[in-house]
């Protein structure tokens, strides 16, 4: 038993990416607490080669992780806070949508690896989402946008080689309905006025639009060199908000350029692309389908979170992978790994 290798170097080095940036456009506080994020990350990896966190597939303990899971997020609504996405602890925040996306996997790999056959079938087709609508559900009403468009489109991708053309339309029609019923009843106005700037930037550029403009400020000044390490401007000197988390990687191309887009692009390709070529050596029937669901939710939220960066995309709130300041969605990201880990080693 052993870690992989190609995705141990790639993390490592999305690890220096990340650490690297924080420091250099001074986040010295964020750049201490990453250091820990991360080698507490690495340790939960490393775990995988001694505690079989799979067990989670085994419905004693997916039970449990559920009603844990569905409670925490529960409470989010129950306890006073200023935004019902993080619980404070300490100097220390904890986002328990980011470990629902540990549920969200584990609940469509158990559905789809007995009942995929019978998705062509519209009562089980309504089965594979109502597991998992608790967990939407709770997340929309905090509501924290992205990552209900994460779970759903992380839904969605993974039924969809198993449903027919007249579903998958009645789908993209009913995903239609659903969003418009949000917009008038879920959304808060900020969040409505973020969407309205991204179509027209001019609706309000010194307030939603002001975030959009200095991204497209940092991008396109970064070139394809970048400004180098330290360098930048935007990012460093406070002009583009969220430098260290929702958009970290418009800090990171301003000072490495695109190639430095390009190369954490290809890492992250690695990480992908080496999960679901040893999938197809993973005996056990449901860590083959866990692994491509796995890529599946890995490489929307890539996209999405370059989108967004790119200034392609609404800005919904979503942590770059292997990337972000912040430490829910490291250690989930890499819980999610741990237990492929448990499956490739088996």
């Amino acid at each position: 038993m052993k870690i992989n290798i190609f995705i141990l170097i790639s993390l490592i080095l999305c690890m220096f990416f990340s650490v690297s940036t924080l420091i250099s456009i001074n986040k010295k506080d964020e750049f201490f607490k990453s250091i820990i994020f991360w080698l507490i990350s690495f340790l939960i990896l490393f775990s995988s080669l001694y505690l079989r966190y799979n067990n989670i597939f085994y419905y004693p303990y997916f039970q449990a992780f559920y009603a844990l899971t569905i409670i925490s997020l529960l409470l989010l609504f129950i306890l006073p806070s200023k935004q019902r996405m993080w619980f404070s602890l300490g100097g220390l925040s904890l986002q328990p949508s980011e470990f629902a996306r540990i549920i969200l996997l584990v609940s469509l790999t158990i559905f789809l690896s007995k009942y995929y056959n019978f998705l062509k079938n519209n009562l089980y087709l309504g089965f594979s989402f109502l597991i998992i609508l608790p967990l939407i559900l709770l997340i929309a009403l905090q509501p924290d946008l992205g990552m209900t468009l994460l779970f759903l489109l992380t839904w969605f991708f993974s039924i969809i080689i198993f449903l027919r053309k007249q579903q998958i339309v009645f789908l993209i029609i009913l995903f239609l309905i659903l969003g418009a019923i949000g917009w008038q009843f879920v959304l808060k106005d900020y969040q409505k006025e973020r969407i309205l700037t991204f179509i027209n930037p001019e609706r309000d550029p010194l307030g939603s639009g002001y975030n959009i403009k200095q991204l497209k400020i940092t991008i396109g000044s970064a070139g394809f060199w970048g400004k180098g390490l330290g360098q930048g401007t935007q990012a460093k000197l406070g002009f583009l908000p969220s430098a260290e988390t929702d958009f970290i990687l418009a800090s990171f191309i301003e000072e490495r350029g695109f190639l430095g887009f390009l190369i954490y692009s290809f890492l992250i390709f690695i990480i992908l692309k080496t999960i679901l070529f040893e999938s197809s050596f993973i005996k056990n029937p449901i860590g083959k389908v866990y692994s491509n669901i796995l890529v599946i939710h890995l490489a929307i939220k890539f996209l999405l979170t370059t989108a967004i960066n790119l200034g392609f995309f609404p800005i919904i709130g979503l942590a770059v992978p292997f990337m972000s300041y912040g430490g829910s969605h490291l250690l989930s990201d890499f819980i999610l790994i741990s237990i492929w880990h448990n499956f490739r080693n088996i």
